[in-house]
């Protein structure tokens, strides 16, 4: 064990391959730095602080047992209109009420609104956030590490969070409450003052995606979701992207499988690096072969989905990889090829040979009589040429060469009107039109979601089998209706088939119903 009494130090890198004690003094580590022990840390009486600012933060690791307080002061950012900083504080045992206090006395710079601090919490059970006012801070309790809280300042400075180290793996509960009137998403945190690899690009194993994965995160939204402080949404992160690491104190959101109620996501010291930078910045740059689509109205970019192409991957669902939107109804998104379960995809990600043959649903939600455009914003692909298809107008763009522009004439939503060719060769390819149609039943719900109706010239005709092949439900549909519902109430819980026919058109696949 390594004794110090220190009068002032700055540490900018500094390992101690033993323990570490401070008795008195003044200990900081300035935003680029940090500190490193494989032993134990004990601050008896040292005022021991780390530093951050935007875009850099000081870390400490502690291989051991840690006892004794530490200052954290973690950069926030200005609290505006839809402009918030989700944040968990970097160490334990800090009282709300007390934290409160300290940032807003004197010139300190939390944000308040009269009696309202501009710290506040998501409750996904009833889908709202809740910010704590003079008369609920009280009796709020602990920050409870690895909850993510949203924050803000007057105009962009640090908060003081003082507390203890937490060295120890930590799980923060997490539960899907999208049955009810609530949502699938859980705002977590980083729970250390250092650190953590997020993906597999920054750790092929001791990461956060690969520890929680499957098992704990929706199968579909395998992805860290980070809130763009600008208000402008959430940016996503999986193992398409680079090297990504999560700073300190950083908060996040992350869906909650159908079945983890009452099961937690898990921060683990091995997760912990002291390699990082500004919050969800990469540190590595990869050669990502992908295309980005972007939709805008003049000026103003409204949303982005992304296509990625690794070998490997496949057409359908590749936890990790593919991605679907925060927003069940978001300006811009695309569908899986197969395996479509309605979800709309930020991230959908595929093998090297869709580049060849793969023709992708396109979902635009625009209002009528809206110009909008749809743009190629980035395509690192060996034939960057990039085809829309608009059925209802039977034209192909080539967004390499220039914009999709459309000011529709009614509401646009849904799946059917717009497909992505990657390849000149699908767009002659007649097999294409049977992609028109698509059926799916989404989890826990009691009907059957039929799409591309709006398409068809003819009559769609809907049949349901059960696995004996005996048909139990058969209808005309609708086809002045993009999208309709049949029930499944009644039925006996298994394996059906359900077919789809529409002149020559003709759609079959297997659905589960429960």
């Amino acid at each position: 064990m390594k004794k110090i009494t220190i009068l002032f130090l700055f540490i900018f890198s500094f390992t101690q391959s033993q323990d570490l004690t401070l008795s008195g003094g003044t200990l900081t580590i300035e935003r680029t730095g940090s500190l490193t022990m494989t032993g134990n840390f004990t601050n008896n009486s040292a005022t021991v602080t780390l530093n951050s600012d935007a875009n850099e933060f000081a870390v400490i690791k502690v291989g051991g047992s840690a006892s004794g307080n530490i200052t954290y002061n973690r950069w926030v950012n200005a609290v505006g209109t839809n402009e918030w900083d989700l944040i968990g504080s970097p160490v334990d045992g800090l009282s709300i009420s007390t934290f409160a206090n300290t940032n807003t006395s004197g010139s300190s710079p939390l944000a308040t609104n009269g009696s309202q601090y501009a710290i506040g919490y998501f409750d996904n059970s009833a889908n709202e956030w809740t910010n704590y006012t003079s008369g609920t801070i009280g009796g709020a309790g602990n920050f409870d590490i690895g909850k993510g809280y949203q924050m803000g300042t007057d105009s962009g400075a640090t908060l003081a969070f003082t507390g203890t180290i937490a060295t120890t793996d930590q799980l923060q509960a997490v539960q899907d409450y999208s049955g009810a009137s609530g949502r699938i998403w859980n705002l977590v945190a980083n729970p250390y003052p250092i650190y953590l690899n997020a993906n597999s690009n920054a750790d092929g194993s001791n990461n956060f995606l690969t520890v929680n994965g499957t098992t704990t995160m929706h199968d579909t939204y395998v992805a860290i979701y980070g809130y763009d402080a600008d208000g402008s949404g959430y940016s996503i992160y999986n193992n398409t992207t680079s090297a990504t690491y999560i700073a300190p104190g950083q908060a996040f959101m992350v869906a909650a499988d159908n079945s983890s109620a009452g099961t937690s996501v898990s921060m683990t010291e091995a997760m912990q690096t002291t390699t990082g930078g500004d919050d969800f910045i990469s540190g590595d740059n990869m050669d990502n072969t992908e295309v980005v689509i972007k939709l805008f109205n003049g000026d103003n970019e409204l949303d982005s989905t992304k296509l990625f192409f690794d070998e490997g991957l496949t057409l359908g669902l590749d936890p990790g990889y593919d991605a679907g939107h925060f927003d069940d109804n978001a300006p811009l998104m695309t569908r899986l090829v197969e395996e479509d379960e309605g979800y709309g995809m930020a991230i959908n990600a595929m093998g090297l040979d869709a580049m060849e043959n793969a023709v992708i649903p396109l979902v635009i939600n625009q209002s009528a009589g809206q110009e909008f455009r749809v743009n190629l914003h980035t395509a690192t692909i060996p034939d960057p040429n990039v085809y829309l298809e608009d059925v209802e107008e039977g034209t192909f763009t080539n967004l390499y060469e220039g914009d999709f522009v459309l000011t529709p004439t009614s509401d646009l939503e849904g799946v059917g009107r717009f497909f992505i060719h990657m390849s000149a060769d699908t767009m002659s390819n007649e097999d294409v039109s049977t992609s028109l149609l698509n059926a799916y039943k989404e989890v826990d719900a009691s009907y059957i979601t039929i799409e591309g109706l709006a398409t068809q010239t003819n009559e769609t005709k809907v049949s349901l089998y059960n696995i004996l092949g005996r048909e139990v439900f058969s209808t005309i549909l609708n086809n002045n209706m993009n999208t309709q519902t049949i029930s499944t109430v009644g039925l006996s819980s298994g394996i059906y088939v359900i077919e789809l026919e529409s002149g020559t058109d003709r759609l079959t696949k297997k659905l589960l119903i429960q």
